[in-house]
């Protein structure tokens, strides 16, 4: 597996909100369905990831985790509510952030492509930071966390294609 890339080009914007953009790319032992099924099963991220609680709030199309679908996220605080806005199995994935973090149009965006038995995932990331003045670390703490369930996603991948070959 290949370290992942990732990188934080902050920058001040009218209203002293920061604007982001990261990605994470890694190479991963597991097809690409396998990869895409972790992914979009919204349900049980908090089995692979650090998040505490994870429930499908509304089902999407196709069903249950396509476009539509909104999922809610509970690490620490306010649940996080982000929506499905593409799904394209098994090779891309998009969803945006409704509510329960100080950020606006946030955009996450996956996609996978098959190199062999094995996946590249392209993460990327662009959110604004809607605090003023500390709105770097609220990235910080969004980049972080994207990373975690990037992890989990991985180690869950790699352990289904193992048990599976």
């Amino acid at each position: 597996m290949s370290p992942e890339v990732g990188h934080v080009r902050p920058r001040a914007s009218v209203g002293c909100s920061a604007v982001a953009s990261f990605t994470f790319t890694r190479e991963i032992a597991a097809p690409a369905e396998t990869v895409f099924e972790v992914l979009t099963d919204h349900a049980r991220y908090a089995e692979i990831t650090p998040i505490r609680r994870s429930e499908l709030e509304r089902e999407g199309e196709p069903a249950p985790n396509g476009v539509g679908a909104i999922r809610r996220l509970t690490a620490v605080g306010p649940p996080l509510r982000e929506e499905v806005v593409a799904y394209d199995a098994p090779s891309r994935m998009s969803y945006t952030l409704l509510s329960g973090a100080p950020v606006r149009d946030h955009l996450g965006t996956v996609e996978l492509s098959a190199e062999g038995g094995r996946t590249k995932m392209v993460y990327a990331v662009r959110t604004h930071a809607t605090i003023p003045v500390v709105g770097f670390a609220v990235v910080a703490v969004v980049k972080q966390s994207v990373k975690r369930l990037v992890d989990g996603i991985v180690a869950e991948s790699e352990r289904r294609a193992a048990a599976a070959g």
